[in-house]
């Protein structure tokens, strides 16, 4: 079976545009309405948006529309993914006096799809399960009789039940 090597995008957070796509103001943020749109590279279309289209939000100075306006054949092209994410903050009274933005985030992942011809991690000669016991640890090397090459070698393994300490 013959696959295609590609490049699968992974969004992990996004918001659905909550304004209607005839308000006003939308010409000026347009890029909003879709999570993802896919277009042929070209050299003028830098950015999605600008920070001027504020100024000027009924004629913007980067219309994304016009990006996909022409309905051009993407096959066998060089190609743009306009990914958008973004979280919504919604007020309440924790924010006084300030909105803490731990754990807040947005983002994506660009992972490779069919790109080795076998899983890598199969020719992989160093596999190691450490396992926890009453006694310290149980360590398993799959057959490998010196062990891992990358561990050093001789230094007793101690498991306290903690990451990164006593």
């Amino acid at each position: 079976m013959n696959v295609n090597r590609g490049y699968r995008i992974h969004i992990r957070d996004m918001m659905k545009q909550i304004y209607p796509n005839d308000w006003e103001l939308m010409s000026g943020a347009i890029w909003t309405q879709n999570q993802m749109t896919v277009t042929k590279r070209k050299e003028e279309e830098e950015r999605s948006s600008s920070i001027y289209n504020q100024n000027s939000m009924h004629d913007p100075v980067v219309d994304f529309s016009k990006f996909t306006a022409d309905n051009e054949n993407i096959v066998n092209e060089d190609l743009v993914a306009w990914v958008t994410v973004g979280v919504m903050h919604i007020p309440h009274s924790e924010d006084i006096p300030n909105t803490a933005t731990a754990a807040n985030s947005a983002s994506f992942f660009l992972r490779p799809y069919n790109y080795f011809s076998e899983d890598p991690s199969m020719a992989s000669q160093d596999g190691i399960l450490i396992l926890p016991t009453k006694n310290g640890a149980d360590v398993n090397t799959f057959g490998t009789p010196d062990g891992p090459s990358c561990a050093i070698k001789n230094k007793p393994v101690k498991y306290t039940g903690y990451y990164g300490g006593a």
